[in-house]
């Protein structure tokens, strides 16, 4: 019996277009994909290929990208809970998918997005495409959050930038992960031990009071702080941009690090795009490169394997 294949594709900002190379590769080697589970980025990416979209198509739009677009899509508004309306991101959406609906789709597919009030994990598997990456892009602050069914939601990854384990439940039996937030690049080693959870989870709620742990010892003790506290006696501040990017990205990287551990997917790829904002989708060319490589030299490793 031939095992179904699930692809979780995490979010990141620009440095998600490495989503792109990654299915290219797993096209190029026929590896089939039965199910997909995206948040952010990876909703974007993962909602347009479950569509319908060819790997090519969406590779074209991402190339048509430059930073004026770009800008134009992020343009300032007066919005009350957001800089950014995100009425042009809408008329994208619209332009790219129509109406197309999530429960026609050939692969089945969810999209994560965040319950602001509740703090809620929201799945995403069926209405207009649109309106759910919509939602599951809408990152705090930046964006406004989108309103679907009563409910004001935000990016997914604020509660879910991997999620491993909605792909588990679709009915994936080998699951394919895509973390672009890895820190295995950094010199930090000691951040990157393995965490001592010996808790077998039954449900997704479970984890909650772990992540909170985790999290509230990550503020007190982290090697990180300590050594940005010193640097910065030395130099001056960072600027907002990267005081937010740098924010984000630490806090969805222990997610990221804790889902892996807890849901355990079969492969994980992770494209080096460390350095790549989570704006820079005028770089798009040399981001779907990373995930290709990415998902070449691992997939290469597990055949020797």
């Amino acid at each position: 019996m031939m095992k179904k294949v699930g692809l979780c594709l995490g979010s990141g900002g620009a440095k998600g277009l490495s989503h792109i190379g990654v299915i290219k590769y797993l096209e190029e080697e026929g590896i089939q994909i039965d199910f997909i589970a995206g948040s952010s980025i990876g909703a974007l990416i993962g909602g347009a290929y479950a569509s319908g979209m060819s790997i090519k198509e969406i590779e074209e739009i991402a190339l048509e990208s430059d930073i004026t677009s770009t800008a134009k899509l992020f343009s300032p508004s007066l919005g009350k809970s957001g800089f950014v309306s995100g009425t042009k991101v809408e008329e994208f959406l619209i332009s790219k998918f129509g109406n197309k609906y999530i429960e026609d789709f050939k692969i089945p597919f969810i999209a994560i997005a965040s319950d602001i009030i509740t703090g809620e994990e929201i799945h995403l598997n069926k209405g207009k495409l649109s309106e759910a990456i919509r939602a599951s892009i809408s990152i705090p602050i930046v964006f406004q959050p989108a309103i679907l069914n009563n409910i004001v939601l935000v990016d997914g990854g604020l509660v879910n930038p991997l999620p491993i384990n909605v792909t588990r439940k679709m009915g994936a039996d080998y699951i394919i992960a895509v973390n672009i937030l890895s820190s295995q690049e950094k010199e930090d080693s000691e951040d990157n031990e393995p965490l001592n959870n010996k808790m077998e989870l039954e449900n997704s709620s479970e984890i909650i009071p772990i992540l909170k742990r985790k999290f509230e010892d990550f503020i007190i003790d982290n090697k990180w702080i300590k050594n940005f506290i010193k640097q910065k006696e030395k130099q001056d501040f960072p600027g907002m941009r990267r005081i937010f990017n740098q924010s984000v990205q630490i806090i969805e990287e222990k997610l990221i690090k804790l889902s892996v551990e807890l849901y355990k997917p079969n492969i994980v790829i992770e494209p080096k795009v460390k350095d790549i904002s989570i704006f820079d989708f005028h770089k798009a060319d040399k981001i779907i490169n990373e995930g290709y490589k990415a998902a070449k030299e691992i997939l290469h490793n597990q055949e020797k394997n």
